[in-house]
């Protein structure tokens, strides 16, 4: 079964201000995530901004890291993007691409190549209608196609557009949770964050498929 996930790079630093599932290096944001998921795909997302250069940790506390956090520029990027899975086969995405960037698979749907990112450098390629997602072409010199048997998925065209449907919905499903785990930190904080959040990773508005 084909499933696209949205995921966020875990930062590298522990959270210290409230429980976060410990995950490898990416985390996925599930649609309903238990309290302590929420705080990992937080952490995930706000780490950065309450990191100083030295990696020491800027925030007193949770309300202060959450304020960190929208004290940022909208255009400020949650290194991610979409997971491809089909069985065992799984594609992550590269580095310097952003969860805040996953509708740009909708142009993937007219037959656009997007940025995957690089390292382990997944790679899109159109077959008629079939989308072909490559697990990792970072290794290969420039023009050298990937032998058939290297690890990919192929994604049935026709599928994509209720594959990104899921998608949103699990976004959707995580800000749900998001606003009452916001709430016991501080109250006043929960629209705020959810709105920031919604707004940077794109996620209410309709997708026009």
């Amino acid at each position: 079964m084909i499933t696209l996930t949205p995921v966020v790079e875990r930062w590298f630093a522990d959270c210290p201000f409230w429980p976060a599932e410990q995950t490898g290096f990416t985390v996925a944001v599930p649609r309903t995530p238990t309290s302590q998921q929420v705080g990992a795909v937080v952490w995930a997302l706000i780490g950065r901004a309450v990191t100083a250069d030295d990696v020491s940790i800027t925030a007193a506390n949770a309300a202060e890291a959450i304020d960190g956090y929208l004290a940022c520029a909208d255009e400020d990027y949650a290194p991610g993007g979409l997971r491809v899975r089909d069985g065992d086969v799984v594609i992550d995405p590269g580095c310097c691409v952003g969860l805040d960037e996953w509708r740009d698979w909708l142009r993937v749907i007219d037959g656009a190549v997007i940025d995957l990112g690089h390292d382990p450098d997944p790679l899109i390629e159109h077959r008629g209608p079939v989308i072909r997602v490559w697990k990792d072409c970072g290794q290969r010199s420039f023009g050298q196609v990937p032998g058939p048997d290297e690890p990919h998925v192929d994604v049935p065209r026709h599928v994509l557009p209720n594959l990104l449907g899921a998608v949103q919905q699990d976004l959707a499903g995580f800000l749900t949770a998001l606003r009452p785990w916001v709430q016991g930190i501080r109250a006043d904080l929960a629209d705020p964050l959810v709105a920031a959040v919604d707004r940077r990773l794109q996620i209410s508005a309709p997708l026009g498929i």
